[in-house]
């Protein structure tokens, strides 16, 4: 088996209204999706931070790396995909990341098997899910309209919501003692500063939203601040997350050598792959820390980190259920909901496919309407 072609997929979704977090507010839904194919089979992955930048990197450097190669070579050809990248972070490794992804994909296929078994053995068939939003709104009050929002999370089956935070802390607390009202005293409530305040504000923040119990808080200062996140952990009862911006595993090295984060939330689509993120997630299990992967961007990166999370070891770290759990974007997302929103199971759970690969088969049509630029790149 060898690969022939790698087709790359700029999508763009506008959304109804802008939404964001305390930093910065966004009106579309941006994401590159890498084909990878070997003859009648393809595999799908996909980066979301940069895709046009991403899409360059591919052709100009990455491509040669695969092009005319067995793809069960998984190991050798990330390690020539990343020297190939320059800098082992940033925008090589995101491009890394979706080749990586895709070529798991494409290897799942041809072997008739889930991605999860790929990665080592599922050890469980559904996910407990969390509900990431609501989010923020420009003009007004960034919380308007969050109860109505939370509510809906809960009838339509979550059972955990992760809220965003660090507009001002006593409206910040405000919202957290709300929610947690609505969602009762055993189920989990996450926080996300989303780096949008200083430390001494996450502290501040985090003491007076006590009271609500969270089980993390997440991003309480800028991804390279360690001495920030170490302030932040010395000074607050919930775990510290962060992690989604790394490039590398190697990242997360001087935070949990510092003690300073309790969960770890590297993306896959972004870390290097499942290749990258698996480097991670041997780090943290040799400190005895939870991985949460970070999901953002659109169906295929949240269909990878559902069958990461399935392979997992599980985790009590403070909360009624084990980790891990599945970050599920509750926010308008057309890129999540291409071939159909992903199914939410009645107990707040999702179900890890059982077919071969990731579990999906991507609709051009649906692809097209979406298309900003297509490229095809051959040997």
């Amino acid at each position: 088996m060898k690969i022939d072609r790698i087709r790359l997929y700029h999508l763009s979704a506008p959304l109804p209204e802008p939404i964001g977090n305390a930093k910065l507010f966004f009106d579309r839904r941006d994401t590159l999706l890498v084909e990878v194919a070997a003859g009648p089979l393809s595999g799908w992955g996909e980066t979301w931070a940069a895709p046009a930048a991403a899409a360059a990197v591919i052709r100009a450097q990455l491509a040669a790396c695969v092009l005319g190669r067995d793809p069960r070579h998984l190991g050798r050809l990330w390690h020539d995909m990343r020297q190939a990248a320059g800098p082992a972070n940033g925008l090589g490794m995101m491009a890394v990341a979706a080749i990586d992804m895709a070529l798991h994909d494409l290897v799942a296929q041809d072997r008739g098997v889930p991605l999860s078994v790929l990665l080592g053995g599922a050890r469980r068939d559904r996910i407990p899910a969390y509900a990431s939003g609501p989010f923020f709104k420009p003009g007004g009050h960034p919380y308007r309209d969050f109860e109505r929002e939370v509510g809906g999370y809960l009838r339509s089956g979550f059972r955990a919501i992760k809220l965003r935070s660090g507009f001002r802390p006593a409206d910040d607390a405000v919202a957290a003692l709300t929610v947690r009202r609505m969602i009762g005293a055993e189920a989990p409530l996450m926080i996300d500063f989303n780096q949008a305040c200083t430390p001494r504000n996450a502290i501040a923040t985090a003491a007076l939203m006590e009271e609500a119990a969270p089980l993390w808080i997440e991003e309480p200062a800028s991804p390279g601040d360690l001495a920030g996140y170490r302030l932040v952990s010395n000074h607050v009862r919930p775990a510290v997350a962060g992690g989604e911006t790394y490039g590398t595993a190697a990242e997360f090295l001087p935070f949990l050598a510092a003690g300073a984060m309790d969960v770890l939330q590297p993306d896959i689509a972004i870390c290097g792959g499942f290749t990258g993120v698996g480097q991670a997630a041997m780090l943290a299990d040799l400190h005895d820390r939870p991985v949460v992967p970070h999901v953002w961007g659109g169906i295929v990166n949240f269909m990878a980190a559902l069958h990461l999370a399935a392979t997992l070891p599980e985790r009590r770290a403070g909360a009624a259920e084990p980790f891990p759990y599945l970050e599920f974007d509750a926010g308008p997302n057309p890129l999540r909901d291409l071939f159909g929103r992903p199914a939410l199971n009645r107990d707040g759970t999702v179900s890890v496919p059982d077919g071969p690969g990731l579990g999906i088969d991507p609709a051009r049509e649906a692809l097209e309407a979406l298309l900003v630029e297509q490229a095809v790149v051959t040997a």
